[in-house]
């Protein structure tokens, strides 16, 4: 039976990694599991993982917010208490779901449906509107491969559109250059960022009045892309290591 997706478990590897690696692939998902923050994000990139669950007694929140900072997947934590300030910390790094043992079967993979669910109709796999993006003058229609500026079409290359629309789709959130080079390009370019750098630069030339300072595509230095278009909710799905 094909699954309906993949799930990260990160943990430490103990008896209750295991069991909710088990829980989820009877849930019908295909489940990976890695021992820490690091090795999870480079199995969210391996896997294109659709959620990821964290056993918090393996990990602490600055992990849990590295994660969140590097990367839209949805996320559910699992921890042993629920107090006021890590509910709001949980809030804060917009997390998609907080669950306290003693854990459940149907809880987590509840929760887990619901969440891939959600990040599945937000990327568009059920709509048909949406398949347009405008914000201000600029449109994208994903199903033509088109895009105009002013009502001017503006003639791209593939990789080009595909660059565009990954970062008009993460809209609202830094897209890092590992996440752009695995997305547009394929995970042999991890590492490439002169390749990224270069296409932000035609883009910028295709589309921006004034490249030097422009309107939608801004660097975040270090880690990064980051579209304007903040008028529209961003999609959750994917990773994106900060650049």
């Amino acid at each position: 039976m094909d699954s309906q997706g993949t799930i990260l478990v990160i943990g430490s590897g103990d008896r209750e990694t295991y069991r909710v690696r088990e829980w989820i692939e009877e849930g019908g998902y295909r489940a990976v599991v890695a021992d820490d923050w690091r090795s999870g994000l480079r199995e969210l990139y391996n896997y294109h993982a659709d959620a990821a669950v964290l056993l918090m007694d393996a990990m602490d929140w600055f992990s849990v917010e590295r994660i969140r900072e590097l990367c839209d997947v949805p996320i559910v934590v699992v921890t042993s208490r629920a107090t006021r300030s890590s509910l709001q910390r949980a809030f804060d790094l917009g997390l998609d779901g907080y669950l306290v043992r003693p854990l459940q079967s149907g809880e987590l993979v509840g929760r887990l449906t619901a969440v891939v669910q959600r990040a599945s109709n937000n990327r568009g796999g059920h709509r048909d509107s949406s398949s347009v993006f405008k914000h201000e003058t600029l449109t994208i229609d994903q199903r033509r491969m088109e895009v105009q500026v002013d009502g001017e079409t503006v003639h791209l290359s593939p990789t080009e559109f595909r660059l565009l629309s990954l970062l008009a789709e993460r809209r609202g959130w830094v897209v890092s250059y590992d996440e752009i080079l695995t997305k547009v390009w394929g995970p042999a370019y991890i590492g490439d960022r002169n390749n990224v750098k270069l296409y932000i630069w035609y883009l910028r030339r295709k589309l921006e009045a004034d490249p030097a300072n422009p309107r939608w595509i801004h660097t975040k230095y270090g880690v990064g892309y980051t579209f304007s278009g903040d008028e529209v909710h961003a999609a959750n799905n994917g990773c994106a290591s900060r650049h």
